[in-house]
């Protein structure tokens, strides 16, 4: 057994994995061509869970052409952010990207950190409904998905709020929930999908403060951003309503004969058996799902400064595989049941005679198993596989890509918006045209970097 595959059984994370037999599985929700805004505040500018959908898309579904596009402020509300009025951010940061998909998630500064106001929360519901009349006036046939805003904790830290010199009964949660409320209301009644944010984050918080104390107060740093692990939950919960499919691979060997019992989303050639035990050629149709955060503690709060201020555009990512376990990705990726719902990539090898097995890919060891457990399933995605470096690979591709779009958006075209208004020369729209440009480069490699590869297979008795 692998160091790696050590820590996960250290952290108690060897998950059973459930069969989808008989599951009627909804299409996926984005389509060939679709091109997707995220608009918000900077929960959604943190990048985390937009990444993480991203580079699920990419590597679950090599062959779909879609492009994605992070259009979130920090300190931004249904009236607008720093850098515009909501009118002019709509005009500028999305309507110009011709969007399909356009997902909305507001709500933690617009209740100005204090206790139920009821004219407040007017200004958000008016500014809320202005927002989406906007999107399907200059985007017909759009699709709208509202996300209800993300908790302020209240949970590890003693309710507040942070403007109240007066202390109010409650926290400010209180009113993030009836803001989530409101959003629900507003997507029965528009016809548009929601999905929800808050109780997934609220639940995992209670149930840390339950277990793992210690690490309660990092799911939600700083009572307002979630943490970059916690992110992953938030992904997680966009892609189950996007009916994402947790399988990537299920394949069943039978040893005995020599036989493949069943191949689902897998193409198995050249099985063979002997003596010396299994081999295999197996080309997957799409690659495991990376899951951030899981092998480094290095992961900060937000992401570099995307104003260029660092001596290179590109932020070197933290090690995406190794033996440290980072124990707060590893917890989230437990009690949200990641790898069942999102990240099954299951072997099963029936009719084993001798009684441990060493299993290797392309010639590179992935670790030693009892036959009980090879003939139960193992799943391929909990371990440093070389379809896992694949996927690295397409993250990290995802990743400098996400940097290029911020640093045009916010170190070139946000600063210099004033000189272009007012009709003096700038290189603006060529350098956004160039930055652009590299964009679909990288896109284009991510989805190549993503394409099946046939990888060699060898199981062999072991010590």
């Amino acid at each position: 057994m692998t160091a790696w595959k050590k820590g996960w059984v250290a952290m108690g994370l060897v998950l059973a994995w459930v069969s989808a037999a008989g599951a009627q599985q909804r299409p996926f929700f984005l389509k060939n061509g679709d091109r997707v805004v995220f608009y918000g505040d900077s929960i959604t500018e943190q990048r985390y869970y937009t990444v993480a959908v991203e580079t699920y898309v990419r590597t679950r579904f090599p062959h779909l052409r879609i492009k994605f596009v992070n259009s979130a402020v920090g300190g931004a509300t249904v009236l607008g952010n720093w850098t515009a009025p909501v009118d002019v951010s709509l005009a500028r940061d999305v309507f110009p990207f011709h969007p399909d998909v356009v997902t909305i998630m507001l709500g933690m500064n617009d209740g100005h950190y204090r206790p139920w106001d009821e004219a407040i929360a007017q200004t958000y519901e008016n500014g809320y409904r202005h927002i989406i009349r906007s999107l399907r006036g200059h985007l017909p046939g759009v699709r709208i998905v509202l996300i209800e805003p993300t908790p302020w904790d209240d949970i590890t830290q003693p309710p507040s709020y942070p403007y109240n010199p007066t202390h109010a009964p409650g926290g400010y949660d209180s009113v993030i929930s009836r803001y989530a409320g409101f959003v629900r209301r507003l997507g029965a009644q528009d016809h548009l999908a929601v999905v929800d944010f808050h109780t997934p984050l609220i639940r995992l918080m209670e149930e840390t403060k339950q277990s793992h104390p210690a690490l309660a107060g990092k799911i939600i740093p700083g009572r307002v951003h979630p943490g970059p692990s916690a992110e992953l939950v938030m992904a997680q919960a966009l892609l189950k309503a996007w009916s994402a499919p947790a399988t990537v691979s299920r394949v069943v060997i039978s040893a005995a004969s020599s036989s493949v019992v069943e191949s689902k989303d897998a193409q198995i050639t050249n099985l063979s058996a002997g003596p010396s035990g299994l081999t295999w050629t197996e080309t997957d149709r799409s690659l495991p799902y990376p899951i951030m955060t899981l092998h480094s503690t290095h992961w900060p709060q937000f992401p570099p400064d995307p104003w260029g201020k660092n001596e290179e555009i590109f932020w070197p990512l933290p090690p995406l595989e190794g033996p440290e376990i980072n124990p707060v990705a590893a917890w989230v990726v437990k009690q949200s049941h990641m790898y069942r719902e999102l990240d099954s990539e299951i072997l099963r090898v029936t009719g084993l005679a001798a009684g441990h097995y060493q299993l290797a890919i392309d010639g590179e060891t992935v670790g030693k198993f009892p036959k009980e457990e090879l003939e139960r399933g193992i799943n391929l995605a909990q371990y440093d596989t070389p379809m896992m470096q694949q996927a690295d690979k397409v993250l990290t591709l995802v990743w400098h890509r996400v940097d290029l779009r911020f640093y045009g958006w916010r170190a070139v075209q946000v600063p210099l918006q004033h000189d272009e208004a007012a009709g003096v020369p700038s290189a603006v729209s060529s350098l956004l045209a160039t930055l652009n440009q590299q964009q679909n480069e990288l896109i284009y490699k991510a989805r190549a970097t993503a394409e099946p590869v046939a990888r060699h297979y060898r199981l062999t008795p072991a010590p």
